[in-house]
């Protein structure tokens, strides 16, 4: 399995290093050892976790544009795509965080087994988590396939920085950049870019969006839990 993850990795034209890539192995061992009896994925073959959620995490890296700071991932759930980022990114601290604790039990157990030090997993809601010390401090906003754009920017653009970035990965052909349009105006954020890339061995087709925060959020966002599902933005 560690080749097949080399090869992947060696395929979405990243290199990293040998010690890394024995991290994220270790990784994989103990989420298949907690799936078995905690339901984490329904993903449960080692070459399906490896490309769909680990190699599929990865594709992230190309465009963090950091090499030190603070990322953010929110409804990370066993860890992706912020616990696999900050395997292979040392230098930048991450925050993840989750409303189920299954999960976060689980990524507090990777992070003691694996000794990590530049990230944390907390047990809970972004409209929880957010008050003025977290609050705009954040370089990377990071969530993979967590409710509509237009919803998930109202959660993750308050913890952003001005000149932050938010890298949404989404599948193809949803156009929910269109969707997202105003909730992008009223939270002073913009589509710099769209990058689509490709799973190796599937072929299967990813977007990650580019957006850039550009002023200071208003603080009455994110609005209370259920609010932003309910009427988006």
């Amino acid at each position: 399995m560690k080749d097949y993850l080399k090869k992947g990795i060696n395929e979405i034209g990243l290199d990293i290093s040998e010690d890394k890539i024995d991290k994220l192995m270790e990784y994989l061992k103990l989420l298949i050892e907690y799936n078995s009896h905690t339901n984490l994925t329904a993903i449960r073959d080692e070459e399906g976790i490896i490309e769909k959620h680990f190699i599929d995490s990865l594709l992230v890296m190309k465009y963090l544009g950091i090499t030190e700071g603070k990322a953010i991932d929110i409804g990370t759930g066993a860890g992706f795509p912020g616990m696999v980022l900050a395997i292979c990114n040392p230098s930048i601290n991450f925050t993840l965080i989750d409303s189920v604790g299954k999960k976060i039990n689980f990524l507090k157990q990777v992070i003691e087994k694996l000794q990590l030090k530049n990230v944390e997993a907390i047990n809970t809601r972004a409209e929880e988590f957010i008050n003025d010390k977290n609050r705009e401090t954040y370089d990377i906003g990071l969530c993979r396939g967590v409710s509509k754009l237009n919803i998930i920017l109202e959660y993750v653009i308050p913890f952003l920085k001005v000149d932050g970035r938010f890298l949404p990965q989404k599948m193809e052909g949803t156009n929910e950049e269109k969707d997202g349009e105003n909730a992008l105006k009223v939270l002073k954020s913009k589509i710099e870019k769209i990058y689509t890339e490709e799973l190796p061995f599937a072929k299967d087709k990813r977007l990650i969006i580019d957006i850039r925060k550009f002023a200071k959020t208003d603080k009455k966002y994110p609005r209370a839990n259920g609010v932003p599902a309910k009427k988006p933005l």
